[in-house]
């Protein structure tokens, strides 16, 4: 069971996140099997010599990914039961590939297809009485980040689509949803792409403060490189670096594309600012390469998220819809 609480403190990764890699792992692959009680949170960081807050960080990332669960005055279990073989997930799978093999043919594209298959998920989800959120922005991993985050507000559907799709494709979010979050930056392009603008929920971001501490941490000198996939986070990330560092190089992001391209990005950085969760946006090869890179250069993950007064603002909102429905 040991083995199940990994970390390594030579990698230049956080160790909340090497933790939540480390039991994610266990329990998907059914290591940890379902109703499995975890060590606390204090246990745990008595065993590991390590802070409570990272034991605790590590815990809630895995329980916004509903793999664990705390119940109160009993502890945290194993939520997560992994499918067998030949189960009713393959057989489902099977069908989905074969749904998407017909709509290739006719000619669709992978953006089309995402939009319809969201659009049926939502006329099946109908009935239900969770309020519908929608999520709207112009990258992916700032979407990502912000869909991670409020997966931990109860009585909620979450459907995603980013800004250039909805521009392209107005039904792309239907007007069934309850609330339509974005930015400040994206509220008047998206106003005016829906009907009803009280459904409108504008919130600010901000940048985690455990990227931010490393970010102002960089020494003059330093030459720090920016990967990345979407060029819009990129940029996100540039700008915060010039605005929290002195004498520092900072390159130009790269979005991530093949491994030669990237050895030659990568000859004269000694840091690298990449979207936490990185490894969902890159091949095994590239993620590999970047794990080696950790060992004697140093990594950066940054993370966007609502400030407190915008999600304060934003869970009012959905309180009082929930209010109205149950009446």
């Amino acid at each position: 069971m040991d083995k199940l609480y990994h970390f390594d403190p030579n990698v230049n990764a956080p160790i909340y996140q090497q933790l939540a890699n480390s039991i994610r792992s266990g329990i998907k692959s059914g290591a940890v099997p379902f109703g499995t009680r975890l060590p606390t949170v204090r246990e745990l960081a008595d065993r590991l010599q390590v802070a409570q807050g990272t034991v605790k960080r590590t815990y809630d990332e895995l329980e916004s990914e509903q793999l664990i669960k705390k119940a109160q005055g009993r502890g945290t279990f194993v939520c997560y039961s992994p499918a067998p073989m030949g189960s009713r997930k393959d057989k489902a799978l099977a069908a989905i590939d074969r749904a998407l093999s017909e709509m290739e043919d006719m000619g669709f594209s992978l953006s089309e297809i995402n939009i319809f298959l969201n659009l049926k998920l939502r006329e099946l989800a109908a009935h239900q009485e969770n309020i519908k959120v929608a999520i709207i922005e112009c990258n992916r991993e700032v979407m990502d980040q912000l869909q991670q985050q409020l997966h931990k507000l109860e009585n909620i559907d979450l459907y995603t689509s980013l800004l250039s799709e909805m521009e392209s494709y107005p039904y792309s979010i239907s007007e069934d949803m309850d609330i339509i979050v974005t930015t400040q930056t994206h509220a008047e392009a998206v106003e005016g792409l829906i009907q009803d603008k009280h459904k409108l929920a504008k919130i600010a971001l901000r940048m985690a403060s455990t990227s931010v501490k490393q970010i102002v941490k960089l020494e003059p000198g330093e030459h720090a490189g920016i990967l990345c996939a979407s060029e819009r986070f990129g940029s996100l990330i540039r700008h915060a670096c010039l605005s929290f560092t002195d004498n520092v190089t900072i390159s130009q992001p790269e979005v991530f594309s093949d491994i030669n391209r990237l050895e030659s990005f990568l000859m004269d950085k000694t840091t690298l600012l990449l979207p936490d969760g990185y490894e969902r946006y890159c091949s095994a090869d590239i993620h590999r390469r970047l794990q080696r890179f950790a060992h004697t250069g140093k990594v950066i993950l940054c993370h966007y998220k609502i400030d407190e007064g915008s999600l304060m603002y934003l869970e009012e909102k959905i309180d009082r819809l929930a209010e109205k429905k149950s009446i």
